[in-house]
């Protein structure tokens, strides 16, 4: 062990004299901000390479290929789409109508059974003349 670690008042002193405060040399303000002017920033450094890769013409018509197939393609399948939303409409209407047709059917043999059990009242014959 050394003196300044036995000591706790040379530690203290030690530490004391190592965080005092000092004034930045001359310029250096100066030098600091032209360092930071000549980095990039690692989110510019990502970007400039980014666009790089955009810069060879192969890659670029490739991107560009791929954009126009994933728009076709898409616009065919929201075609399908429209065309089966279509066909369900129709079958829809097919079905209401169907509908329609067998609920008028049924009312008009409900109608019928229901006049079928109905007293009726005892049918009188006209008398007849014997002229």
């Amino acid at each position: 062990m050394t003196p300044t670690n036995q000591d706790p008042n040379l530690l203290e002193e030690a530490l004391r004299n190592a965080l005092r405060r000092e004034e930045a040399p001359d310029g250096f303000m100066d030098n600091v901000l032209a360092r930071r002017a000549k980095q990039e920033s690692p989110a510019q450094a990502r970007r400039s390479q980014w666009f790089s890769l955009f810069s060879q013409p192969f890659v670029r018509w490739a991107a560009f290929a791929a954009v126009s197939i994933c728009l076709v393609f898409g616009g065919v399948h929201y075609r399908n789409l429209q065309r089966e939303r279509a066909r369900g409409e129709a079958a829809k209407q097919q079905l209401m109508l169907a509908l329609r047709i067998a609920g008028n059917k049924l009312q008009l043999a409900k109608e019928k059974v229901h006049g079928i059990n109905q007293p009726q009242p005892p049918k009188t014959t006209p008398a007849r003349s014997r002229s």
